[in-house]
């Protein structure tokens, strides 16, 4: 269950506050890539201030195919993925959330099925294991709420754009990701809503999710940055089109 040989994998971390956690994640994702022949990882770390960026250097030490980068203001997961795609050298890419609320152990199964479609970028989705229980009520409300806004604005084809695990070939990935504006909680959706409209093919696949790492609380502000950033998307898609 692997890519062609010839195929080289990156795995983009973006990484904020994770200073207790990041060192056993790098190590748990590098055990579960065995199964790819050629891969590396890169931690992006987007100005953490609790050591994250150092605890993530000691990890890294330790296996030859991981880089971290990142830079010192925090600006956002869209800045740190797009830091981190930048040093970046594989011909498919993987951007994972740097919590692992979505284990890496599954990551082999998505490649090869990214692989077998043939498609441009393959999204996560994550709502089976939200139906499973045990994850938060208003994560699960928000998140079908703000799946069914953007699928009705934007006609994307799949059902979310928030899951942590997307795969990508590069060099649609390349041509897109610079010109993403949004740099915060809605860059997702930017990202595949420009990848759409740059006629690039998009689908999706479930993914599990260890629901017990995950968060209970979405902040007022979190809520309000995200849909000011995906009204204004809608504005700015309309004018260009």
């Amino acid at each position: 269950m692997s890519l062609p040989s010839h195929q080289r994998v990156s795995i983009v971390m973006p990484v904020y506050r994770l200073a207790d956690d990041i060192g056993r994640n790098i190590d748990r994702v590098v055990r579960a890539m065995a199964p790819i022949p050629d891969f590396e990882v890169i931690v992006s770390d987007d100005g953490s201030d609790d050591g994250t960026r150092a605890a993530a250097e000691s990890a890294a030490a330790d296996h030859p195919n991981a880089t971290v980068v990142g830079h010192e203001v925090n600006a956002g997961k869209g800045r740190a993925v797009q830091e981190g795609v930048a040093a970046s050298t594989g011909d498919v890419v993987v951007v994972l959330d740097a919590d692992l609320d979505l284990p890496p152990e599954q990551l082999p199964g998505v490649l090869h099925r990214f692989d077998g479609l043939g498609v441009d970028a393959l999204v996560g989705s994550k709502r089976g294991s939200m139906r499973s229980g045990g994850y938060p009520w208003l994560r699960r409300m928000l998140s079908r709420i703000f799946s069914f806004v953007t699928k009705v604005a934007f006609r994307l084809p799949v059902s979310e754009t928030q899951t942590g695990l997307k795969v990508f070939r590069r060099e649609p990935l390349l041509e897109v990701l610079p010109a993403v504006e949004v740099g915060r909680y809605v860059y997702d959706l930017e990202l595949l809503v420009r990848l759409k409209k740059a006629g690039y093919r998009i689908a999706e696949t479930p993914v599990s999710l260890e629901v017990a790492t995950s968060g209970s609380s979405v902040a007022a502000g979190t809520l309000w940055e995200m849909g000011r950033d995906t009204v204004g998307l809608w504005f700015r898609m309309r004018r260009r089109q």
